[in-house]
């Protein structure tokens, strides 16, 4: 493995995330854009894992962190900020395990998409 692979790996996954985000709010489920995101961001995963079996991410404030290499760095305190995104709900570690199932990684896609200030989505979820 050429020095570094696995940081390259882990930026692409956080840039799919950013992009996921933004297309599963744009588009409905049956759409192409929304279905070949998923399928995108699962191989962006697959790259990764094909140099480790944990993708561990840290996340602070303004930064994503995977090992000591900053892979994600954002100012703002807003909701395209993933960082803040994450910080603001109380996570400072992700981990994703080379055996996640592709359900699995489209659930969380969707979390991470949900408008949580929405009121239809706050109580899709408390209807759960």
């Amino acid at each position: 493995m050429e020095y570094g692979e696995d940081i390259k790996a882990a930026k692409l996954v956080i840039k799919m995330f950013l992009k996921a985000r933004k297309n599963i709010r744009m588009y409905p489920a049956n759409n192409p854009v929304y279905v070949n995101t998923l399928k995108d961001t699962f191989e962006k995963f697959k790259v990764f894992f094909s140099f480790k079996d944990r993708l561990v991410l840290n996340i602070r404030l303004h930064d994503i962190y995977y090992g000591e290499e900053l892979i994600y760095h954002n100012n703002e305190q807003k909701d395209d900020n993933l960082a803040f995104f994450f910080f603001k709900d109380g996570l400072r570690e992700l981990t994703f395990q080379k055996k996640m199932p592709f359900e699995e990684m489209e659930v969380f896609l969707k979390v991470i998409s949900l408008d949580f200030r929405s009121e239809e989505h706050t109580s899709e979820l408390q209807s759960h």
